[in-house]
């Protein structure tokens, strides 16, 4: 009775530990936003929040989205020669995938929506932060992928393993750029890293490089949903509940 009663205590307490670390994630680190974020699978993200009104600006006609330069204060003590590399490195891809997707959407919905990088002309405001950032270690990727096929050295392998694929957060919200209304609110991790086969696994931002490049993506697919061939009358909350398991899968994985 008595072991079990320990065993029940135990168990209690790290549950209230793990709540509150997922609760402690899902807080804004940089102060970008002040919503509580929830966790959704189909958001591909590890927390979100969506304005919940109706479809916030897609009807307009015209319109400009300034996104700013990548914050990177909360990183830049600890990576001063690479955290400066990735805001120059994320405006080229936002830049990229964003403006494929203002002219697909302006074709389909005979609008005239256009990148700004004036933000007193901005209809629609984007704001990123970098929280958190490890760059890869390349030697230890390869140990870990040798490792792995070799021999599993209990809690070790799992530690290089960790190392080997970097670490980093990014915090996103999207405004109206003159009411300051927030429209979206994320912050997402390590999603994807860079594969041992790949030359960008041996780079030393291999691992914000990939993940970078990932997000620019995913800020394109919801600017690109929130046009009205796309939304209708939904919005963004409904139209992420509405994604199909097999869709979240496959971009999960990178298809």
């Amino acid at each position: 009775m008595k072991k079990n009663f320990v065993r029940g205590f135990i168990a209690a307490v790290v549950a209230v530990c793990l709540c509150s670390c997922i609760q402690q994630q899902l807080v804004s680190e940089s102060g970008l936003y002040d919503v509580k974020l929830e966790r959704n699978l189909k958001a591909g993200v590890d927390g979100g929040w969506t304005w919940g009104e109706g479809n916030a600006y897609s009807k307009q006609k015209n319109g400009a989205i300034y996104i700013a330069p990548l914050d990177i204060s909360l990183v830049e003590k600890k990576q001063p020669k690479l955290a400066p590399l990735m805001v120059p490195q994320m405006h080229d891809y936002v830049v990229q995938y964003v403006s494929s997707a203002l002219d697909e959407a302006n074709k389909a919905n005979k609008t005239n929506w256009k990148l700004t990088d004036k933000p007193d002309e901005a209809t629609v405001r984007v704001d990123m932060a970098l929280v958190r950032f490890r760059p890869q270690r390349p030697g230890l990727r390869l140990l870990s992928g040798l490792g792995g096929h070799f021999i599993k050295i209990p809690g070790i392998s799992d530690v290089v393993g960790k190392f080997s694929k970097g670490d980093i957060c990014m915090e996103m919200t999207i405004r109206d750029g003159r009411t300051g209304r927030l429209y979206l609110a994320c912050k997402d991790s390590n999603r994807k890293t860079a594969r041992l086969i790949s030359s960008e696994a041996y780079k030393r931002k291999g691992n914000a490089d990939v993940n970078l490049r990932g997000w620019a993506q995913k800020l394109a697919r919801v600017i690109r949903e929130c046009f009205p061939d796309r939304l209708g009358n939904e919005t963004l909350k409904q139209k992420i509940e509405e994604r199909s398991w097999w869709n979240v899968a496959k971009e999960s994985i990178g298809l």
